[in-house]
């Protein structure tokens, strides 16, 4: 009876500081908060405490079957490890070596989802001489999440001194720790963490977006460049045709002496003169109303096609000239003469310049 009293009173005095201290973290502690893994946390986060019962078989010396409970408190210190402190009563059906109270400092590593660890402290014993002596546990745990704990289920070997024997012991435990959450300082930390990820999320993006704007600004450089360089082999060519044309010019003009006008030139095997040789016809005739003498309208042709042919479309030509300057202008007929050269005289290689007629002042 006297034994059964003092398990009791031990039951009632480990309860009390295990509720005083869950009370102390509680009220120190953060309301459960959806956290980041792999943070660090400061001293009071991420805290689990919890209650369980145990079933256990003693190998040796004794073979007894006993029921017990537990209170833990544990602790995340990294990735996988968690510190761990128990306070354990076992032998509720038994007396004598098998009723104990021990309390044991540990450690566990997460294997996810399994655990190993291994656990070290003191026994009590109420029924022996000596009381105290030592006690330390391993083996290997499940612990998966419900709502905001999580439940656990343990299965261990562990070894006993009352303070002269060593005794085995086997056992399965199975209960819940429910978390105590994280510190405003942890929230404020990892709020911190997570707007530095977003930013740099952001800052990623318009990198990105950097880049694909710089690729646009390349191809369009690109087509630039090409445009620029069509752009100046199209005027070099122009240039070369200007100069071209110029060279022929100056070799009609010598051609055709100091006292040539404006050149009437005509399409292929045409006499009609064109709507827009009409302005030149129109100042070669104020030319020779205001100028004193006669002046010759001589036709030409090109090379093309066979020399009688052409010698009678260059007299056309000229005619066409004359009736124009006669019949529209009013320009005496006596002041002018028309003549037929053919191709007796060639300006150039191109044969568009020689299918032309030449206004000149005659000597005559």
């Amino acid at each position: 009876m006297k034994s059964i009293i003092q398990i009791g009173k031990g039951m009632r005095l480990a309860f009390t500081l295990f509720a005083m201290l869950a009370l102390t973290l509680t009220s120190a502690a953060q309301k459960p908060y959806r956290y980041d893994n792999g943070h660090k946390y400061s001293l009071w986060s991420n805290l689990e405490i919890g209650i369980g019962g145990m079933y256990s078989y003693s190998l040796q010396p004794t073979h007894h079957k006993n029921f017990g409970a537990d209170l833990r408190i544990t602790k995340r210190i990294g990735d996988f490890w968690r510190v761990r402190g128990i306070a354990e009563v076992n032998g509720f059906l038994n007396n004598g070596f098998d009723r104990l109270g021990k309390a044991l400092v540990g450690i566990s590593f997460d294997a996810l989802p399994f655990y190993t660890f291994f656990d070290y402290g003191a026994a009590f014993n109420p029924s022996s001489e000596s009381k105290f002596g030592l006690a330390m546990d391993g083996g290997i745990g499940l612990q998966f999440k419900v709502g905001n704990g999580s439940f656990y289920t343990e299965a261990a070997v562990d070894r006993v001194n009352n303070g002269t024997v060593w005794q085995s012991n086997a056992s399965v435990r199975l209960g819940y720790l429910a978390s105590l959450g994280i510190t405003p300082q942890d929230k404020q930390s990892i709020d911190i963490d997570r707007n530095v990820r977003e930013g740099y999320g952001t800052l990623k993006q318009e990198n990105q977006l950097l880049k694909s704007e710089a690729k646009k600004k390349d191809e369009e450089y690109a087509k630039m460049a090409d445009l620029l360089e069509r752009s100046t082999a199209a005027l070099e060519l122009a240039t070369q045709r200007l100069n071209n044309c110029q060279a022929e010019v100056q070799q009609v003009t010598d051609n055709c002496g100091k006292d040539a006008l404006i050149p009437i030139r005509f399409e292929y095997a045409s006499s009609q003169i064109p709507y827009w040789e009409i302005p030149n016809v129109e100042w070669i005739a104020n030319y020779i109303k205001t100028n004193e003498g006669n002046f010759k309208i001589e036709g030409y042709s090109s090379s093309d096609g066979n020399d009688y042919n052409n010698q009678k479309l260059s007299g056309d030509r000229a005619f066409s000239v004359y009736q124009m300057l006669t019949k529209v202008y009013g320009i005496p007929e006596d002041r002018l003469i028309p003549m037929a050269n053919g191709v007796t005289t060639q300006y150039g290689e191109d044969s568009e310049l020689n299918r032309c007629v030449i206004v000149s002042k005659s000597k005559y």
